[in-house]
């Protein structure tokens, strides 16, 4: 997510199992990999939200944490050109001091209701959408709001 987070930017998550996000275009969501199998458990659900990680989980890898911003939700079209643009139904996507990048595969993606399509800010080094596909909604952690850490890198993300 560089230029927008730093490696070691730790940020605060608002957890949609607590409060009931809205997720937009725009956003930048934490989220678990395709492969975690999710059971809807209101009990387990709950014991979840009041985990800080999944420490004790026996595999890591298909919890780890993956950030990314949202670029469409369902129902949204999504078109990336060859020179880095990028569209949403028709109109350019534009986000600020980001690196979009080149040289891609013009691709056109359909985005599949309570699914959303997500692409990292520094494209050309990004495993996004592009690659893993189109994120379930229930694999979404929460929102991320603001670098928390280093302090000196304290702002909010939704500037």
């Amino acid at each position: 997510m560089e230029p927008t987070l730093n490696i070691d930017d730790r940020v605060l998550v608002i957890k949609d199992n607590i409060i009931n996000l809205d997720i937009q275009s725009g956003d930048i969501i934490v989220f678990y990999n395709n492969d975690t199998k999710y059971t809807n458990n209101v009990f387990e659900e709950y014991v979840d939200g009041l985990k800080i990680w999944k420490i004790n989980d026996q595999n890591i890898q298909l919890n780890t944490a993956i950030i990314k911003r949202v670029v469409g939700v369902g129902g949204d079209s999504v078109e990336i050109f060859e020179d880095g643009q990028v569209y949403v139904n028709e109109q350019k996507y534009i986000i600020f001091n980001i690196n979009e990048g080149t040289n891609f595969k013009q691709e056109r993606f359909i985005v599949p209701q309570n699914e959303i399509f997500v692409l990292g800010d520094n494209r050309p080094n990004s495993q996004d959408s592009r690659y893993i596909g189109t994120i379930p909604i229930e694999n979404v952690i929460g929102k991320a709001i603001y670098i928390i850490f280093p302090f000196e890198n304290f702002k909010n993300l939704n500037d």
